[in-house]
C-alpha cells in the first residue's frame, strides 16, 4: 500500500487533525460531508454573481444580480455538502513514485493536515465509494474528479451556469428552479476549481438538496486501509491514534523529509 502499488485509482486520501481523526472518524468510524459554503475556496463560499436572462423579452429591471444572489445562492448551497479526497498520479510501482502518491502532498499536510502533525487517512475507493451510496441512496448525490481552470470576468459574465431563465424561475418557483439550475451545471458549479488549487488533484462527492434532520454523515465501514502520520507527529499522538484505530485494523506509516524529499520511517516497523 504505502510503497509499490501502482494503481492510481485503488485508493483516495483524506488528510485531517489528529483530534478529529480520533474524536470524531476513528471513534464512530463516520465521515461527515461538510456544509459546501464552508469549505476554503472562495468560489464556493462567496456568493455566486447571476445575471438574468428571457426567452421572450420580458422585463428584467426586477432581476437584479442582486436580488437573484438572494434567491438562488441560499438555495443551492444551503442544502449542498461535499466531502473531499485527493488522489495518486498516474504510478508506475517504484520507489520513484513517492511524490505522486496522494499522501506525499506538502502543502495539503500543512493546510489539512495541521501543519504536519495530523493524519493522512487512506481509503480504497470502491469500498469507501458502496458505503456512500448506502447511507445516500434515496438522495441526490454525485461524485467526480474536480476539473481546474483559470477564467476571467468576460467569460464569466456570458456563462450560461450563472444566467438564471427568468421564464422557468416563474413557471417552477425559486426553490424548485434553483435546485434545477444546480442539477444542470453541477459540474461546472461543484466541480471545476481555479489551476492554483490543481496540485490537490481532488475526487469529491457532492450531496444536494440534503434537507435530513441528522447530520450528513455515513459508515465507512471496512475501506479504511491505512493511516500515515505527519512528520511532526510525537510518539504520544501516534499512539493515541493507534489506539482509537486498532480494531479498524488499518496499516501505518510515517512520513518522513529528506531535503525535500518524501520517504518513510521504516524504523517503526512496530507499527506495521
Amino acid at each position: 500500500m504505502f510503497t509499490f502499488h501502482n494503481d492510481s485509482k485503488k485508493y483516495v486520501y483524506h488528510y485531517t487533525s489528529v483530534d478529529t481523526a480520533v474524536d470524531y472518524i476513528l471513534t464512530d468510524e463516520t465521515l461527515l460531508v461538510g456544509c459546501y459554503n464552508k469549505t476554503n475556496d472562495p468560489k464556493e463560499t462567496k456568493d455566486w454573481f447571476f445575471l438574468p436572462g428571457t426567452n421572450y423579452g420580458k422585463c428584467l429591471d426586477e432581476y437584479t444580480p442582486q436580488y437573484l444572489s438572494k434567491v438562488m445562492n441560499p438555495a443551492i448551497k444551503e442544502t449542498t455538502h461535499v466531502i473531499c479526497f485527493t488522489k495518486d498520479e498516474v504510478l508506475t510501482g517504484n520507489l520513484d513514485d513517492m511524490a505522486k502518491r496522494g499522501f506525499c502532498k506538502p502543502r495539503m499536510w500543512a493546510q489539512y493536515g495541521d501543519r504536519h502533525k495530523g493524519v493522512c487517512l487512506i481509503f480504497d475507493f470502491e469500498s469507501l465509494s458502496d458505503a456512500f451510496h448506502d447511507r445516500f441512496s434515496e438522495y441526490n448525490y454525485n461524485s467526480n474528479d474536480v476539473t481546474y481552470r483559470d477564467r476571467d470576468i468576460a467569460e464569466i459574465g456570458m456563462d450560461p451556469a450563472y444566467i438564471v431563465n427568468v421564464d422557468a424561475l416563474e413557471d417552477f418557483g425559486k426553490l424548485a428552479y434553483a435546485r434545477a439550475h444546480a442539477a444542470k451545471y453541477k459540474q461546472r458549479l461543484f466541480f471545476e476549481k481555479a489551476s492554483d488549487w490543481s496540485n490537490e488533484n481532488e475526487y469529491r462527492w457532492v450531496l444536494f438538496d440534503y434537507d435530513g434532520n441528522l447530520p450528513p454523515k455515513f459508515h465507512f465501514k471496512r475501506s479504511l486501509k491505512g493511516i500515515v502520520f505527519g512528520a511532526d507527529c510525537d510518539e504520544d499522538t501516534i499512539q493515541k491514534v493507534v489506539k482509537a484505530s486498532l480494531k479498524l485494523n488499518p496499516q501505518y506509516q510515517q512520513l518522513k523529509w529528506r531535503n525535500c524529499a518524501p520517504w518513510f520511517n521504516f524504523e517503526r516497523t512496530k507499527w506495521v
